[in-house]
């Protein structure tokens, strides 16, 4: 449903976008369809996984997504003020973490080639390191299981923009392509 809905965003002439996935806040309709079971809350997984794929289409759309989540300044995600739901201060960074490895390995599978011994090189926008590495490593993590590499360098670039991203693997030791 909320990908049909950034479709309709972007085929309506968006410039950019803002996606907040649900929080039920106390004293609403919403907590009271939470407390009798005819709603149920979004865990921050699937929150993530929903996001990223929001966020996937407004890229192939070239919308920019100019805030993803709640703002902490407004006191929206007090533990006062929300009953249940993807509540969580980093929503947005781990969508978009979630999205970059979608992406990698995209790019990774359509080489063909074995990766094992090769150092990946990924070429980034400007500010998508922590994006790409994933909170506490994770994106490297998963990467290093999926692919035997053996070891994962980021460098951002300004020339690149949104979710692309450029992938090299070189042997280790040396400066020749894993082809």
């Amino acid at each position: 449903a909320e990908i049909d809905c950034a479709r309709f965003i972007c085929d309506s002439g968006a410039v950019s976008a803002r996606v907040y996935p649900t929080v039920v806040f106390y004293d609403t309709e919403l907590c009271q369809m939470s407390r009798k079971g005819s709603y149920q809350p979004l865990s921050i997984e699937e929150a993530v996984m929903r996001t990223k794929d929001v966020l996937a289409v407004f890229a192939e759309h070239n919308i920019p997504c100019i805030r993803v989540g709640l703002c902490a300044g407004e006191n929206l995600s007090s533990p006062e003020a929300v009953f249940a739901g993807p509540n969580h201060s980093a929503v947005g960074e781990l969508a978009m973490s979630a999205l970059f490895y979608d992406i990698l390995c995209q790019k990774l599978d359509e080489l063909k080639i074995d990766t094992a011994d090769c150092i990946l090189t990924v070429y980034a926008p400007r500010g998508a390191t922590s994006k790409i590495i994933g909170h506490k490593g994770i994106n490297k993590s998963r990467i290093k299981e999926k692919y035997p590499i053996k070891k994962m360098i980021v460098i951002e670039k300004n020339e690149i923009l949104g979710y692309n991203i450029k992938i090299e693997l070189h042997r280790t030791g040396g400066e020749h392509p894993c082809i």
